[in-house]
């Protein structure tokens, strides 16, 4: 028997001239004695050798997922395979590639030292938001980078009150507030002043988006800590409509005065397939075009 049965491929929709590579891939798995799998979604894509699922059904089934696109189709996975645990190998079709760390042509070298028990997992923690209202649990989403509460084009400034472990923080007047992994702070957070931080840090960030108060900074606190986010009942700082809670910049839904937005580590993981010689540093270089001398 294979050492994963079942192999899921997830694909980023968009891409072309796709179907050759994962002809030859999926004939790679096959000759290892694996089912290939992947998603009805992207079925057009697909290789006759690949059996087509509904998405649902192909994150139940799957020992093992290669993800081929850019750290957007990563996110997509980590958030379709929701609690479980299951080896992740990146193939980078996309753009910075921070996650999807293979090249098509490396993935083959990375793929035979898993399928002979050499399996080397780079361990990312995910966040958990849970929203209630009038005391009901509206959602509970998961998010690999980060969980962003965040105003509209045209909407005022947004107060968000911030308690960390049920002790208050303070009241943040900003276009919005980003709380991230250690994996999301090379994500939005960056761009918006956030610091760097190492991915093996038990850390969360909390970055506010524009400040009006300029020394808000961000703020970097235990992964045990609880966060709750509120917005201020300030009359006329804005309208219902305009304030949502986005996770990873993929989902979210609208929240009002009312709601209460609680963040924390999740007890699920994204376990990713890593480089026998990954180096962080070497990473942080090329994506961020920092000097090498």
């Amino acid at each position: 028997m294979a050492l994963f049965e079942t192999v899921g491929l997830i694909v980023k929709p968009h891409l072309t001239k796709i179907t050759v590579y994962l002809t030859e891939l999926a004939a790679w798995l096959i000759a290892r004695g694996c089912r290939v799998v992947g998603e009805t979604t992207v079925e057009h894509l697909l290789p006759p050798s690949v059996v087509a699922l509904p998405s649902a059904e192909l994150a139940q089934q799957v020992q093992l997922v290669i993800v081929i696109g850019g750290d957007g189709t990563m996110i997509y996975a980590a958030r379709l395979l929701g609690g479980r645990d299951v080896p992740v190998l990146g193939v980078n079709y996309g753009y910075l590639g921070y996650l999807t760390e293979y090249t098509p042509e490396t993935a083959y070298a990375a793929l035979e030292r898993v399928f002979t028990g050499d399996l080397r997992l780079d361990i990312r923690m995910k966040l958990e938001a849970t929203v209630e209202r009038a005391g009901l649990t509206l959602l509970t989403a998961q998010a690999v980078n980060d969980c962003v509460l965040t105003k509209s084009m045209l909407a005022r400034l947004v107060p968000i009150e911030c308690r960390i472990g049920g002790q208050f923080v303070s009241t943040f007047h900003a276009d919005g507030l980003i709380i991230a992994t250690p994996t999301g702070s090379t994500a939005y957070s960056l761009s918006a002043g956030g610091p760097i931080i190492h991915p093996a840090m038990q850390a969360i960030v909390l970055t506010p988006i524009c400040p009006h108060t300029l020394t808000n900074r961000p703020l970097v606190v235990p992964d045990t800590s609880e966060i709750e986010l509120r917005l201020s009942p300030e009359r006329g700082a804005f309208n219902v409509e305009d304030v949502f809670l986005t996770f990873d910049g993929q989902t979210g839904c609208a929240v009002e005065p009312e709601d209460r937005v609680l963040i924390r580590k999740s007890v699920s993981v994204l376990k990713l397939i890593e480089p026998a010689d990954k180096d962080y540093f070497r990473l942080l270089r090329d994506k961020l075009k920092w000097g090498n001398s």
